[in-house]
């Protein structure tokens, strides 16, 4: 049923990064610029340090690292006000609708809010270690640094020898309070390593913030107020800018490993760059609404699908999403077309028994001659209804490069259909083709 709408879960990807591709190209960079207000005098500045957000999904650990040296090599080492993330560009909501559940309590790093200016994905990672003997604390600790506003509670013990209980990490917010609290339980096993678990963060002005002052801190510069959300003056002196990584490398983070806060980031720097109305880099340009309009106009114009499909979101989280195989198939041989951007989007997909989303994929000792022969990006929902989908490209030994979609749903009100056995089907119809040379 090649022309069934159904929901595609994260296949929806795969139209995300083509029209980033397509429309920014692969070599696009975004710049995150800092400024300062007040007057600096020597190693002092008198005002505010401000980041304005430009819709970079790829701010991590080492952009910091980068970012606090740079101002030490300028030789400031104090602000004398507040940290101000201005976040104007994007509009709306932080969460959308799949991801409201998880805003105070979440399990889930896929639950991170979306922001023009977000650490790490939005997340908190925690490193859990055993201690040095059974029966004693494990080491628990923020990675990379500690941040102030967040209280950490550890009840995780250290177990015998393989012994191991799964760790669980909740965060809450504690009533009447401004903190974030997580609360780290289970065993972990003496002969273990050290192992991270990722939580989605709930405020993602404070945390970003922090994240920030840590890696000043540890490079001797201190901001000696707090950190709070604002709008940039306009007489405020520009310091420096955070280069992001190209859209290359961005767009193999969303795809590889399935990155959910990279897809909508993208949907809304699509927006922002491409706006239905007004002018581009307009606060609150960066919207869901104009991003996913843009991503529409690349599917009608360029690819050149005419039947309907329906997108709330660029991640595949909504499971409002509805899109046909058949189209999936058409934005591939899209792609493949195109030089220019193929390479890159191609690059960008998991290998089977590899890599990313599917490296347990084709794992198994007789199918290990189809290792790595596949690049392609999943699909995956448990719930409301359980939902599989595997998209991309293999090689035929007569037909060539092939491109090929497959996607799955149980139905609603029903018993629904085992994600494993789902998968397993999928793997034996894609060693079925492999194995057929007509």
């Amino acid at each position: 049923h090649p022309d069934l709408l159904v929901t595609p879960a994260s296949v929806t990807k795969v139209l995300t990064a083509a029209a980033v591709l397509g429309r920014l190209g692969p070599a696009h960079t975004i710049k995150t610029p800092l400024y300062y207000t007040g007057t600096r005098k020597n190693e002092r500045v008198s005002g505010d340090l401000i980041i304005v957000g430009s819709g970079d999904p790829f701010i991590v650990s080492e952009k910091l690292w980068q970012l606090a040296a740079d101002i030490r090599n300028l030789g400031i080492r104090e602000f004398r006000g507040d940290l101000v993330l201005d976040q104007s560009l994007f509009a709306g909501a932080s969460r959308d609708l799949s991801r409201l559940e998880g805003a105070q309590t979440s399990r889930n790093a896929y639950d991170a809010p979306v922001s023009a200016f977000g650490v790490n994905f939005n997340t908190f990672a925690l490193a859990i270690a055993p201690g040095e003997s059974p029966g004693r604390p494990a080491y628990v600790s923020m990675d990379p640094y500690p941040l102030r506003y967040v209280a950490l509670e550890n009840h995780v013990k250290t177990a015998a020898g393989r012994a191991s209980k799964a760790i669980d990490v909740r965060r809450s917010k504690g009533p009447g309070s401004d903190r974030e609290r997580l609360v780290a339980s289970g065993t972990i096993s003496v002969d273990a390593g050290m192992q991270k678990v990722y939580r989605s963060i709930g405020d993602h002005v404070r945390a970003s913030g922090e994240y920030v002052k840590a890696f000043l801190k540890n490079e001797g510069i201190i901001v000696t107020g707090s950190v709070r959300e604002g709008i940039k003056p306009s007489d405020a002196t520009p310091l420096l800018a955070i280069d992001s990584y190209e859209m290359r490398r961005i767009v193999q983070g969303l795809n590889t490993f399935s990155n959910n806060y990279i897809a909508d980031v993208l949907v809304k720097r699509l927006g922002a760059s491409f706006p239905r109305s007004g002018a581009p880099e307009a606060p609150g340009s960066g919207s869901y609404e104009n991003g996913l309009a843009v991503i529409t106009d690349f599917l009608r114009k360029d690819v050149g699908i005419k039947d309907e499909f329906t997108l709330l979101n660029g991640s595949g989280l909504a499971t409002q999403n509805r899109l046909t195989a058949r189209q999936v198939t058409r934005v591939l041989q899209y792609m493949e077309q195109h030089m220019e951007v193929f390479p890159d989007f191609i690059a960008s997909l998991p290998a089977n028994g590899v890599d990313g989303t599917l490296r347990k994929r084709f794992a198994k000792d007789d199918t290990e001659a189809f290792k790595g022969q596949f690049r392609a990006k999943t699909g995956t929902l448990s719930e409301p209804i359980s939902v599989s989908g595997l998209a991309g490209y293999f090689r035929h030994a007569k037909h060539g490069l092939v491109a090929f979609a497959m996607i799955e749903n149980g139905s609603e009100g029903e018993l629904q259909p085992s994600i494993v056995d789902l998968r397993d089907r999928q793997d034996k119809v894609l060693i079925a083709f492999l194995n057929e040379l007509e």
